[in-house]
């Protein structure tokens, strides 16, 4: 996890400076990028050269990953960190692109980090409920409740069941012989 503290303000013109701290599970790679692995349906590529915030699904490409993706660029263009206009597919399957406003006053990236960070805390309660359902399903499946499994009645359950009999070796109507070859 990577710190990241972000100031917003002027030094030279004496405004009172917040500060804004929050973690990321990020990375930089050689050329610079930093890749933000925080969210369990997508990577985010902040692209600091050529001011792109790139998505890319974790799993296969689905419905779930591109909704994740267009609420985070609605996110994103909401708070006003990039261009609705520039939204777009990537050049990969399944990825998203779009590219991030210039500003004169403030660290783009800094900004566009911050608003990553604040959409992540922000799905964060979905993911880790969407998890402790699925885990609440497994127990219930595996391990039921009195009330949710009955007892096993071997009068209910035969040997053999169906057309399939174990005694034709070919097929279950004894027809195999007429068709040679």
């Amino acid at each position: 996890m990577a710190d990241i503290d972000i100031t917003v303000g002027d030094e030279a013109s004496g405004e009172e400076l917040q500060k804004y701290s929050f973690k990321l599970d990020a990375r930089k790679t050689l050329s610079g990028d930093i890749v933000v692995r925080d969210h369990p349906d997508i990577d985010i590529v902040v692209m600091v050269e050529r001011k792109k915030v790139v998505t890319f699904p974790k799993e296969a490409p689905n419905d779930e990953v591109y909704l994740t993706q267009d609420k985070l660029f609605n996110f994103l263009s909401k708070k006003g960190v990039i261009s609705p206009q520039t939204v777009e597919g990537g050049i990969l399957h399944g990825s998203m692109e779009a590219e991030i406003l210039e500003s004169p006053n403030l660290n783009v990236i800094n900004v566009t980090l911050m608003t990553i960070a604040k959409f992540i805390e922000e799905e964060k309660p979905y993911y880790d409920y969407v998890e402790m359902f699925e885990k609440e399903q497994e127990k219930r499946l595996t391990a039921p409740d009195e009330d949710e499994s009955s007892e096993f009645d071997p009068s209910r359950h035969a040997d053999t069941k169906g057309t399939l009999q174990p005694i034709y070796i070919r097929s279950p109507y004894g027809m195999s012989f007429t068709y040679r070859e």
